[in-house]
């Protein structure tokens, strides 16, 4: 059924590059543009890259220090943008994540005070990341009541899309019959921004890696579906590796603990920094010779870590942390630029790289193959153009699809 649609409402409490790049890239296709409304992660950097179609209202503050802060951030954001469901205009559609994992129940209770239809992404699958991660039990109450909730949200939405088609199967299996059809689009990068650069040639090299060193980078959430004590690990079995160095950049619950870790062993190969500026991404992400990604144990059909498709844009070599089959051996499958470990095995982990290391000419294959797959398959372009798409089947045209 096609809908009378003017504007699109963007819901996203934590917005980084990907999701700034969809809200740009559909903002033009609608007669009002589109509203994003977020946190204050959105900085001038990023923000100069904004259309005129699509506004910015700022939404509190993401906060990630602990479980107790990021579940009260939850709440404020959820509370929030309850104006914007309920004031929506005529000819509204609003397109929400699942993190907050509290904001998709909550736009679907609103919706019956005024209606409006949605769309939700599902990033992370809740209540089921939670429960691996201990916070919940899988037969308590909340998980229960939880599930039931998502039920009639996902049920209710004009379309569900996820990252990954493991994913797709397990948000299925959750809605029956009575939901839409999940549709799977993965995550993208800017290729353009986004490309290899030689270490003599990036402006930021020398403050953050020593020269000649092969660099193993770790850059993105420490949060605890990710296997960072292996990675921890790995460093400190390797420390006497004269030509390796590892750099972990990030932040998260367990942030701290890789800064501890590395303050006690004395590591020299081994820097831990917080979350850099935006205006640096692109040149950090190119550092890293080989690059890691982590699922812990559980999270294989739950998640598909975003800065996967970053790393093979930056040229690196991909040393997946995860059990198989899942939705990162998956993405393994498609070409060359990579291998995969266990997780909870820095012994195996640590032999892993030190082989990459070795064999100079292999690791250039797969740093090109990353390349390669990442430019093909997984660019800002086709990423955008399959969300237009679903868009389209789900009968909220765009004016200029």
């Amino acid at each position: 059924m096609k809908l009378f649609t003017k504007r699109l409402v963007l819901l996203n409490q934590s917005t980084g590059s990907l999701f700034l790049e969809l809200a740009c890239g559909l903002a033009p296709c609608y007669l009002e543009g589109a509203v994003l409304v977020s946190n204050g992660s959105l900085n001038k950097y990023n923000e100069k890259h904004v259309d005129h179609s699509l506004r910015i209202h700022r939404a509190p503050r993401y906060d990630r220090r602990s479980r107790l802060h990021r579940i009260f951030s939850w709440i404020t954001y959820t509370l929030y943008i309850t104006r914007h469901v309920l004031f929506a205009r005529r000819g509204d559609v609003i397109l929400l994540v699942s993190n907050p994992p509290l904001l998709a129940p909550w736009v679907w209770l609103l919706s019956h005070l005024r209606s409006v239809p949605y769309i939700i992404l599902v990033y992370d699958i809740h209540p089921d990341v939670l429960i691996q991660a201990g916070a919940l039990k899988s037969d308590g109450l909340t998980a229960h009541f939880w599930r039931a909730m998502n039920r009639l949200a996902y049920g209710r939405a004009q379309a569900l899309i996820t990252i990954g088609s493991r994913m797709a199967a397990v948000i299925e299996q959750e809605v029956g019959q009575n939901g839409p059809e999940v549709r799977v689009i993965p995550p993208w990068v800017d290729v353009q921004s986004m490309r290899p650069i030689p270490r003599i040639e990036n402006p930021v090299a020398a403050d953050y890696v020593p020269p000649d060193k092969t660099v193993v980078l770790y850059s993105g959430n420490m949060g605890a579906s990710h296997d960072i004590d292996s990675i921890l690990e790995a460093a400190r079995l390797l420390r006497n590796d004269a030509d390796l160095f590892f750099l972990l950049i990030g932040g998260g619950e367990r942030f701290g603990r890789a800064l501890e870790f590395a303050k006690t062993h004395a590591l020299e190969n081994l820097k831990v920094l917080p979350w850099q500026p935006a205006d640096k991404v692109r040149f950090t992400m190119p550092l890293g010779d080989i690059a890691l990604v982590a699922l812990d144990e559980g999270m294989e059909d739950l998640m598909v870590p975003s800065k996967s498709f970053a790393y093979m844009a930056a040229g690196s070599a991909l040393v997946a942390i995860t059990n198989e089959p899942s939705e990162l051996s998956d993405l393994l499958s498609c070409g060359n630029f990579g291998i995969r470990v266990a997780p909870r095995n820095p012994q195996v982990l640590a032999e892993a790289i030190r082989g990459l290391t070795k064999d100079k000419k292999k690791l250039k294959s797969m740093q090109l193959d990353a390349r390669r797959i990442a430019e093909k398959y997984y660019s800002r372009e086709v990423g955008i153009r399959s969300f237009k798409d679903a868009l389209t089947e789900a009968g909220l045209v765009p004016v200029n699809p």
